[in-house]
């Protein structure tokens, strides 16, 4: 398939972001003022961001199809990060970097339909954890992006710029990487990719790039193989250097609870739609006032949570229950925005 042209332009602007988390609603005017720092946000993260990343020296292979071996050096270290550019029919292992077979693996698989960023272990102890996205529903090629950190629970995935939030499935107990001799190991048919490989004991961020970093260079590759509907998420917005990560603890419960209490009535059925929600779409929606759980709808109408009584009162999960722990896991989760 012909890699076809398209050039993508989004995005948030952090200070703007802060002086909007406190509506719930939005005016004309301040959607279009949202738009503009979203502009504006991703363009001075693009400008910090592809000089430092395209000159990096822990970029150690840089494949391109008009020069396949761009940048092609050494790979010692624990942990990294790939950004690759795939036909959506790819499937199987596209890309793996490991110590040895099975030994201290982070590899991108696709498989019935999903895409996997898998940080494993079988040589010794065994382990794996996994962070799962859907195929994109559309488009020629796509853009996957990931992060493996020297540390147990350090893995993100991006797909054609989109943060995946899903919590990682973890099996057995993950242990940490040890820096050695990476080897690198491709299939499938690649229109462009960069490896970023760096020791964690040299610095916290070494190799691991962060989800801003990811998406910038995400969009970078989009932007050279002219692959539409790579998006800049406004997700990234605080996690420009190093260390963003996909999704924090407080978060990885909240998005549990609502799976499992929710989605029967709210997966697309009756509004709010909290399908693959984050904090930005649940401010947006007036879902939530960051910071202040007692000023937001989604806590406020849940059984048992405190402060006023709006809507049809506290009543949600309809027909079903939620315990009071997982009440107050909601309401931390937004005191913590």
């Amino acid at each position: 398939m012909p890699w076809k042209f398209r050039i993508t332009a989004f995005v948030i602007a952090p200070l703007m972001i802060l002086s909007f988390q406190n509506c719930s609603d939005f005016s004309l005017q301040d959607q279009i003022m949202y738009e503009q720092a979203l502009l504006e946000s991703r363009e001075s993260l693009d400008a910090e961001l592809i000089p430092k990343l395209t000159t990096s020296s822990e970029l150690r292979r840089w494949y391109k199809t008009s020069n396949n071996n761009y940048v092609n050096l050494s790979t010692v270290g624990d942990q990294w990060s790939v950004v690759l550019a795939v036909p959506r029919t790819s499937t199987g292992t596209l890309y793996s970097v490991r110590t040895g077979v099975g030994d201290q693996e982070g590899s991108i698989t696709i498989s019935a339909g999903k895409i996997q960023a898998v940080r494993s272990n079988s040589v010794g102890t065994t382990y794996s954890e996994t962070v799962e996205a859907a195929l994109p529903a559309s488009g020629d090629n796509m853009v996957i992006a990931a992060s493996f950190g020297a540390k147990a629970g350090e893995v993100s995935l991006l797909v054609n710029g989109k943060v995946q939030q899903t919590a990682a499935v973890v099996s057995g107990t993950p242990e940490a990487f040890t820096s050695a001799t990476k080897i690198l190991n491709s299939s499938g048919t690649f229109g462009e990719y960069m490896i970023y490989v760096g020791d964690s004991s040299s610095s916290e961020t070494a190799g691991k790039l962060g989800i801003a970093e990811l998406n910038v260079m995400s969009r970078y590759i989009a932007d050279n193989l002219s692959i539409p509907n790579v998006i800049f998420d406004p997700v990234v917005v605080g996690g420009a250097s190093g260390g963003g990560t996909a999704e924090d603890a407080k978060l990885a419960a909240v998005k549990t609870i609502i799976s499992n209490k929710c989605m029967t009535c709210h997966g697309g059925t009756y509004s709010p739609n909290l399908s693959n929600f984050t904090a930005a779409s649940m401010v947006s929606l007036g879902q939530i006032t960051a910071g202040n759980a007692l000023s937001s709808k989604l806590y406020l109408r849940l059984q048992g949570s405190g402060g006023s009584t709006i809507g049809n009162g506290k009543d949600m999960p309809q027909g079903g229950s939620i315990s009071a722990s997982e009440v107050q896991a909601v309401a931390d989760w937004i005191n913590s925005l």
